[in-house]
């Protein structure tokens, strides 16, 4: 499970930078970012835990 949230994280991470690379720097670009680090955060300490 930790695996699919941390490749979940940098798929969404992806998604952030690309929408912020298209010159809108719209508020969906930042909200993607902190999502990817959180559910990153959230794979390590279930790596950290297991």
């Amino acid at each position: 499970m930790p695996y699919s949230i941390f490749l979940l994280g940098v798929m969404i991470l992806v998604t952030g930078l690309l929408e912020l690379k298209r010159d809108k720097k719209e508020f969906w670009g930042y909200v993607c970012i902190i999502l990817s680090l959180f559910a990153v955060y959230v794979s390590v300490q279930g790596f950290l835990l297991n």
